[in-house]
């Protein structure tokens, strides 16, 4: 290649540059939209897996308060049942009462008797009374006895009455007690499930949230790749160039570099193929993409570690070769040396 081939395609290197420059600005503006979807679909992801974790737990909750509702039903129903018969018991025992009482005239209740006994007699010892006042309290206490003993009869009675009172005043408590328990736990059983029902609203619209992002990021991705492949195309055409101006074969290695994207190009047209049938892409059409990724990558860290003296130094080596052959006071001014081309940015790793 003589001086002026030289500096033809140096200057079609610099346009070409130009070229590339504003297809790695649209790149960059791509990636931007591209990531900022991958955000938002990433937020909703999560927001949905918080919302369907809180779910999770309500009904958790909520099926701990149900069952103990139904354990405090049966508990309340098994204490009316008994509170029941215990009443029924208690009608049997005031029938029998009511007959003994006809029939030995009595219609108070022995222990009442005793206690109002133990009463006069305490005021008898503990007092100061006057002796009328005493004799006529010890005459009553008198008939009192008299009474007494005409009471015991009725006594057995009136003592299973007083028992039963109690059992009955006992049981109504429990089940009271259990009756409000039961109003308790299922108001908050009830509180659970409409924090269900409003969470499971939630998750219809983070899922279309999510959808929709997720839509827009395989958009925009498709969009990125495209342009990617512009920018891959635009540094192909400047390497030929340099290859020429190097003396290196540039053919061979595009062609090499050529089957490995037609495999990748493989991989994406089924993803875009899934993506018009409104088909749910999943983990291996997304790394799909990134295979297509991570190839340009691995491309361009080859590009970037090409020993950059390399032209620099055959440069200076054939300048010093003219000078000398042509025996010339100065040199001819040199055509700038464009800088070695990086690789097309590329898109961060693809999460999973």
């Amino acid at each position: 290649m003589n001086e002026e081939e030289r500096k033809k395609t140096l200057a079609e290197i610099e346009v070409k540059r130009k070229e590339l420059d504003t297809l790695k600005s649209k790149l960059n503006e791509l990636h931007s939209q591209k990531e900022a979807w991958f955000e938002k679909k990433r937020k909703a992801t999560q927001e949905l897996s918080d919302v369907v974790r809180t779910i999770r737990e309500a009904k958790g909750k909520r099926n701990t308060f149900t069952k103990q509702v139904k354990d405090s039903k049966q508990r309340r129903q098994e204490l009316n049942t008994l509170l029941k018969d215990k009443f029924d018991e208690m009608k049997m025992l005031q029938k029998e009462k009511q007959e003994i009482t006809r029939k030995f005239g009595i219609h108070v209740d022995p222990s009442r008797i005793q206690q109002e006994i133990e009463k006069l007699e305490l005021s008898i010892e503990t007092e100061a009374l006057p002796f009328s006042v005493e004799q006529r309290v010890m005459k009553r206490i008198a008939e009192k006895k008299k009474l007494l003993d005409q009471a015991k009869e009725v006594s057995d009675v009136f003592e299973k009455i007083h028992l039963l009172s109690k059992e009955i005043d006992k049981t109504r408590k429990k089940a009271d007690e259990s009756h409000r328990k039961v109003q308790t736990k299922a108001e908050a059983s009830q509180q659970f499930h409409e924090e269900i029902i409003e969470s499971s609203k939630e998750v219809k619209e983070l899922r279309a949230k999510e959808e929709e992002a997720l839509k827009n990021f395989v958009e925009w991705k498709t969009k990125y790749n495209e342009q990617n492949d512009l920018v891959r195309a635009k540094i192909d055409e400047i390497n030929e160039l340099r290859g020429k101006i190097d003396g290196i074969d540039f053919a061979e290695k595009k062609k090499v570099k050529k089957e490995e994207e037609m495999k990748i190009v493989e991989q994406k047209r089924s993803v875009e193929e899934k993506i018009k049938k409104g088909l749910k892409l999943t983990n291996e059409d997304l790394l799909a993409f990134q295979a297509r990724e991570e190839s340009a990558e691995r491309e361009g860290r080859k590009r970037r570690q090409r020993p950059a003296r390399g032209w620099e130094e055959r440069g200076e080596a054939r300048k010093a070769a003219e000078h000398k052959r042509k025996e010339v006071p100065a040199a001819e001014p040199k055509a700038k040396q464009p800088a070695k081309e990086e690789a097309a940015p590329e898109a961060p790793e693809e999460r999973k």
